[in-house]
């Protein structure tokens, strides 16, 4: 079968983001996510979370934490597109721990892989945050089924229809770092339009679909200069974990733009910044 013009421009286009990337995890073939664009066509955001809440498997077991979240190798994000740090997952898990809970399952994108050599995987991360506690994360692109079952794939290019939400048939799969993606494929056009939202959203799917921290960080600070403050509260702790020459200086700064917007976040961890320098 020929590919259509959009999907060959997506498939260069692919090839070149992979390139400029220089993703840390191994990734390998061709991967084609069938478009949908008839009237029984559905969100897949909103078909994500339905089938996340179907039962199977261990979410049918009380002693199973199961936590779905956006993700990539590096970080994971809340319902607001706000990075969510480890520490804070732990203090969500605690509770459930307390009342029972033996395991935690991590339902997103490669939190089972480590982003780099003598790294730890998120799960990893978190495990420690919880004193050892046990978690499982995903080794690749988490992909939901209609019945809440998952499975992951690894490939080095996604052939898909940009420009537009994802959306899927009535009960077929979704490919969860898609759902958090396609915005990037129109951040040209959210620039153009000085769109904050719209270019904060394309920053997070440079981070969890392209695997591209660098892009992440440059649609971040972008949209930091529209006064959007999850995007600059985003940026900043992309740059304290990166932690390179610089880093800390800027991140307070953006930090500090956030917080004079009341963003509470922001201003806790700023806060938290400026004891450590004292």
């Amino acid at each position: 079968m020929k590919l259509s013009l959009m999907a060959v421009l997506l498939l260069a286009a692919s090839f070149q983001v992979l390139a400029e990337c220089k993703s840390p995890v191994e990734l390998k073939g061709v991967v084609t996510v069938d478009p949908c664009t008839d009237e029984a066509c559905v969100s897949a955001a909103e078909a994500f979370f339905k089938y996340l809440t179907n039962k199977k498997d261990s979410q049918d077991d009380p002693t199973v934490l199961n936590i779905s979240v956006h993700a990539s190798p590096w970080r994971l994000y809340d319902a607001d597109k706000r990075i969510l740090t480890i520490e804070e997952l732990a203090a969500v898990a605690k509770p459930h721990i307390e009342s029972g809970v033996k395991r935690i399952v991590l339902k997103a994108s490669w939190t089972g892989v480590p982003p780099g050599r003598g790294e730890k995987s998120l799960a990893m991360k978190l495990s420690d945050a919880l004193g050892g506690f046990p978690v499982v994360g995903a080794d690749g692109f988490v992909w939901v089924a209609e019945d809440g079952s998952l499975r992951t794939t690894h490939q080095a290019v996604t052939i898909f229809q940009g420009g537009r939400p994802y959306k899927v048939q009535s009960g077929r799969e979704v490919m969860a770092s898609l759902v958090a993606g396609w915005p990037a494929t129109l951040e040209d056009v959210f620039l153009q339009a000085k769109d904050d939202v719209g270019i904060m959203h394309a920053g997070v799917g440079w981070d969890v679909f392209f695997l591209c921290p660098d892009r992440a960080l440059q649609a971040f600070e972008a949209a930091a200069r529209y006064a959007n403050p999850i995007a600059a509260y985003n940026a900043a702790l992309v740059r304290i974990q990166r932690n390179a020459k610089g880093d800390r200086d800027v991140a307070i700064a953006l930090l500090s733009q956030a917080a004079n917007q009341g963003d509470q976040k922001a201003q806790m961890r700023l806060a938290m910044l400026r004891a450590q320098r004292r």
